[in-house]
């Protein structure tokens, strides 16, 4: 791929650092209020705009490498059974439903390495510099082992040289190679060295004097080396200082123009050659050179239809033609401008579907319509595309169940077909069709056990969630066995039965009981329900770690439920256990010492600003309703807010109330006690004037200033 930056991927990075900034007083992502994470994944089966979390069904909101390889992967028959691979490591709240490009990689090729993606018989691509490849050096090592003429000291000191090419100055003249094979390769190296250093006319010069040697390796290979000597010079001076492509404007024509002659003159000589794979692969990088779009889509198109999509090459094949091509502002108009590429134009057109994607405006129906005939050898494919167009159109879902027949029962799916089908289902939930869940039931039986199983686990879920009926997935024997799934629904939906009946149940994996424990805990505490707290405290093993805070908690491997009980209680205002302090509240509610103990309890590990997973009001997304619960969740803003209101609490705890009150907005001036908020608005709402503030801060000073609180304060936020 070269210099694979020219049209830098576009990421929300304004909104992330917004996001990093806010998050320490309370405001995180949507989803998940505490994730150190710059994407949280949107749990629905939706993809309508860009999402940082890809889905095994062919969508608008897919990264569009994804859609790439899924489409590849659905043109020849694949092994699609992974149900021993991992999910994204790098993204544990993933689960195995969502899969990040890097993810689905590392999922579908486990075993593969990092590698050069244009190795060329240097190995070392067109890096410039001192780039010594493990793979160049064996590769020219393993030329010289069968030279059996040559002597092996001479051997050994060309190997030696060959380590150290383009990385510090070589006294080739001194070298103690006699023999005229060894300084055809001494030679070799030499070009080799100018061609590291830049110095093209040097390298070109010494591997067109090597093009007739002895060795049929240093022949070959020195016909192969204008190829690269041509592209690196081409771009040599098209690269900013921060190492990205700057430009066509600033690309050397003629040294395109040399590379493109050398490729042709090297397959002649070699039509199959060692490098001849690589050499037509460079015909595209002359063309992205040249700017001839046209020859590039064509190339792309056969090689989509042709490169096997279990082929790990499938995938380097799409991060290039992502980059080289979609990623152009206006590859959609080049690519509709062609003839015969439905393939690419399928990608092209669910791109610009996306809802949020206003340049160009999003397809409509007469320009999809105009477009069918580029789809004749692929009905399925253009079905699913007038499907998707019709579904994120907020068409008639009755005409979306029209294009795409049932085929739910099928013993395996493509992807495409997958995709149809997962289309097919958002529909029926469009319509509130009574045939929904076994529908959902009737996907899971051809579904691959990675990221296509999960998902529909999730359809099903959110239909029994719609229905009221979130016990179904906790149900010995229910279908849906994926623990991402139930874990945000014991966050969430989960009623304290659920969440006991999952902490005890030991077959259950450990994080989820631990979520289940966690979730119960702190929501007994939240909510109010404190009578409950000290019995379902037992559900805790005694060994509990309460390690690795609040701040991950959606990543993190071991949950800290040993917090409720080793937790901190106090630091100055005296306080018991939890425990004590929950079994006061259940007996007097009001008891204004008891609640600033638990407002404390908060403070000191890590509270502030935790929340669960928090669905939108989307009823679409999975966790999103009422839980089981009563009442409203409880804030330290809100405990302080009341003892203040309060004229007849007792001094000392009306002084500290006051004096924690100020101290919520310190030091960022924001309120960081009444988090979680999902938006920046919600958080605006929850902030007191600063007027308010000073009152609290002048009245501590004037009502209680001999109290502790009132000597130690000197600042209001």
């Amino acid at each position: 791929m070269g210099q694979n930056l020219t049209f830098p991927r576009k990421h929300p990075v304004a909104v992330t650092l917004l996001l990093l900034t806010l998050s320490g007083i309370g405001l995180g992502g949507t989803l998940w209020a505490c994730a150190d994470s710059s994407c949280s994944p949107g749990w629905q089966l939706a993809s309508p705009d860009y999402d940082c979390g890809g889905r095994a069904a062919i969508s608008p909101g897919n990264d569009t490498r994804i859609n790439i390889l899924l489409l590849m992967r659905s043109l020849k028959p694949v092994n699609s059974d992974r149900a021993g691979a991992d999910g994204d490591v790098n993204n544990p709240q993933f689960g195995r439903t969502f899969m990040t490009w890097p993810g689905l990689r590392a999922a579908f090729w486990p075993q593969a390495g990092e590698k050069d993606q244009e190795s060329s018989a240097m190995g070392n691509g067109d890096a410039a510099g001192c780039a010594v490849s493990p793979d160049g050096v064996a590769a020219f090592n393993a030329a010289l082992a069968v030279e059996t003429d040559l002597p092996a000291a001479e051997r050994a000191e060309l190997a030696r040289l060959r380590a150290r090419t383009g990385c510090d100055a070589a006294h080739w003249d001194d070298a103690p190679i006699s023999t005229r094979l060894g300084r055809e390769y001494l030679s070799y190296l030499k070009a080799a060295d100018a061609f590291h250093k830049g110095d093209w006319q040097s390298a070109r010069q010494g591997f067109a004097s090597l093009t007739r040697s002895r060795s049929k390796w240093v022949a070959e290979t020195a016909q192969y080396m204008p190829i690269r000597i041509g592209l690196r010079a081409a771009v040599a001076k098209a690269v900013d200082e921060y190492g990205d492509f700057a430009g066509p404007e600033k690309v050397d024509a003629a040294a395109v123009k040399q590379a493109g002659d050398a490729i042709g003159a090297y397959l002649k000589a070699y039509p199959k050659g060692r490098y001849a794979t690589s050499a037509r692969g460079l015909t595209r990088r002359v063309a992205w050179l040249n700017e001839d779009m046209a020859a590039l889509v064509q190339s792309y198109e056969k090689l989509v239809a042709t490169v096997p999509g279990d082929d790990e090459a499938a995938a380097d094949l799409a991060e290039e033609i992502d980059i080289k091509l979609l990623e152009r502002p206006d590859a959609g108009r080049i690519i509709g401008s062609q003839n015969g590429v439905p393939l690419l134009l399928a990608v092209a057109d669910l791109k610009q579907m996306r809802g949020q994607n206003t340049d160009p405006a999003p397809l409509s129906a007469s320009e999809l319509t105009a477009q069918k005939r580029q789809f004749a050898a692929h009905p399925d494919l253009y079905g699913l595309l007038q499907a998707s167009r019709a579904y994120y159109g907020g068409d008639d879902p009755k005409a979306i169940l029209a294009l795409l027949p049932d085929a739910a029962r099928s013993s395996g799916f493509t992807p495409l077909a997958f995709s149809r089908q997962v289309l097919r289902g958002m529909a029926l939930g469009r319509t509130r069709d009574p045939n929904e869940a076994g529908f959902w039931r009737d996907l899971l039986k051809g579904a691959s056990p990675l990221y296509e199983r999960p998902l529909v686990e999730m359809g099903l879920a959110i239909r029994w969630q719609r229905d009221g009926r979130v016990e179904q997935v906790f149900a010995p024997g229910s279908p849906i066995t994926d623990s991402m799934t139930r874990t945000i629904l014991l966050q969430t939906l989960a009623p304290p039965a659920i969440l006991r009946m999952t902490a005890r149940d030991g077959t259950r994996p450990g994080r989820e009981r631990d979520v289940a424990r966690f979730t119960l805990l702190y929501k007994d505490l939240t909510r109010g329900a404190f009578g409950d707290f000290g019995n379902d405290l037992t559900l805790v093993p005694a060994n509990a770690g309460s390690e690795g805070g609040l701040w991950d908690f959606s990543q993190q491997d071991r949950i800290p439920t040993g917090l409720f009980r080793t937790g901190q209680w106090s630091d100055g205002f005296p306080c018991p256990s939890i425990t004590q302090t929950a079994a006061t509240l259940a007996k007097s509610p009001g008891d204004a010492k008891a609640r600033l103990c638990l407002g404390d309890f908060y403070r000191l590990n890590g509270f502030d600003g935790f929340g669960l997973f928090n669905a939108s009001e989307d009823r679409s997304m999975l966790g999103s309703g009422p839980d089981g619960f009563s009442g409203r969740s409880l804030s330290r803003s809100d405990i302080y807010a009341a003892i203040i209101a309060d004229r007849r609490a007792a001094p000392d705890d009306r002084a500290y109330a006051l004096y924690r009150a100020v101290m919520c907005y310190s030091p960022s001036g924001y309120n960081g006690c009444a988090g979680p908020y999902r938006t920046s608005e919600e958080m605006d709402a929850a902030q007191a004037p600063q007027a308010d503030r000073k009152a609290w801060f002048t009245e501590l000073k004037q009502r209680y200033p001999q109290s502790r609180w009132a000597r130690s304060l000197r600042y209001y936020w």
